[in-house]
């Protein structure tokens, strides 16, 4: 589903405009960003929980070439979807 197939199954989900769903969408990515970086975990209701990690830095191997690589820590976005969810797709 594209962003603008999102925005519209919520319109008409709900009965809002598109322009005012696509106006909390762009606000909820901005929001979600600035949270997360602010090391501050988001639950969605009903969908899942957005949560920051570390993750160290290691020692890697190019699989094309065999040669070992340093890959440096950064900080990365862990998402764990919620068991309601699960059970409905699954």
């Amino acid at each position: 589903m594209t962003k603008n197939e999102l925005i519209a199954a919520i319109a008409e989900e709900t009965g809002k405009s598109k322009t005012d769903v696509a106006a909390v969408l762009t606000s909820l990515g901005a929001v979600v960003a600035k949270t997360l970086k602010s090391g501050d975990d988001i639950t969605l209701g009903g969908v899942g929980k957005l949560s920051a990690a570390k993750r160290e830095a290691r020692e890697a191997r190019n699989p094309s070439t065999g040669a070992t690589i340093k890959v440096p820590a950064k900080t990365v976005v862990k998402f764990k979807v919620t068991k309601d969810l699960a059970d409905a797709v699954a």
